[in-house]
């Protein structure tokens, strides 16, 4: 999708500036990850836009993907540190050779608004620290453990985990034992840092404005579920005679 751009001058007319800060996001995962952010979409001038995987290749999710589909969206839209824009690449440690983070760390590292964030092993260690503050004792080695926990423990649905976001960016905060690097330890994540950033521009009472609501936005996401899967059941047509 194409963005209006900031600055009134000759060349932009005034229909075309905007004056929103945008937090593009390209997620690992197609389902978790978007669905925990997109809600975020519009609150105070936020706009975050998914930088998703339009190929047909299917567990195509790595981190050189990553990185393809970032180049592929810079090319194409404007990040302005200055007015708030930022690029958040969101993956997980397991399954995926050092040589290809590193790449994407590397390719990140070379603007003050381009980020990487990593859990280890997976997206649901950040899940787990929304009602957990400590999991060294979980026995968590794998992502299949950690899915496995974050089942037993709290089964998740994001519309009941975005209120605790505050919380969650508290707790993985605290528990990261090495702030200033990149990749995360063991049962550590650094998506609390995409976290605090929305926290922070979008701000505390709007926040609380957008909590309020998540119950009429949820009721509006299940309606829209509901009339897709309804428009898909088989029509049953009498037949003549019968």
């Amino acid at each position: 999708m194409g963005f209006k751009v900031r600055g009134y001058t000759r060349e932009v007319t005034q229909e075309k500036v905007r004056d929103y800060s945008l937090f593009a996001i390209a997620c690992e995962g197609s389902v978790t990850e978007p669905g925990y952010f997109r809600p975020f979409d519009g609150i105070n001038r936020v706009k975050v836009d998914i930088i998703e995987d339009e190929s047909e290749e299917t567990g195509n999710s790595s981190p050189e993907n990553v990185l393809k589909r970032v180049k592929d969206y810079i090319e194409e839209h404007q990040l302005s540190a200055e007015d708030g824009d930022s690029l958040w690449c969101v993956i997980d440690v397991d399954r995926w050779p050092q040589e290809q983070i590193e790449e994407l760390h590397s390719f990140c590292a070379q603007k003050e608004n381009w980020h990487l964030v990593i859990s280890n092993p997976c997206i649901e260690i950040w899940l787990l620290y929304h009602t957990l503050a400590d999991l060294r004792e979980l026995g968590i080695e794998t992502s299949k453990d950690a899915k496995r926990v974050l089942d037993e423990k709290a089964k998740y649905y994001y519309f009941k985990y975005l209120p605790l976001m505050p919380v969650a960016v508290e707790n993985a905060r605290n528990a990261d034992s090495n702030p200033e690097g990149y990749m995360p330890e063991l049962l550590e994540t650094k998506v609390y840092q995409l976290g605090q950033a929305l926290l922070e521009r979008i701000g505390k009472p709007r926040f609380e404005e957008f909590v309020a609501g998540l119950v009429r936005l949820e009721k509006e996401v299940l309606d829209k579920k509901k009339k897709k899967k309804d428009m898909k059941k088989p029509v049953n047509k009498r037949v003549a005679g019968g």
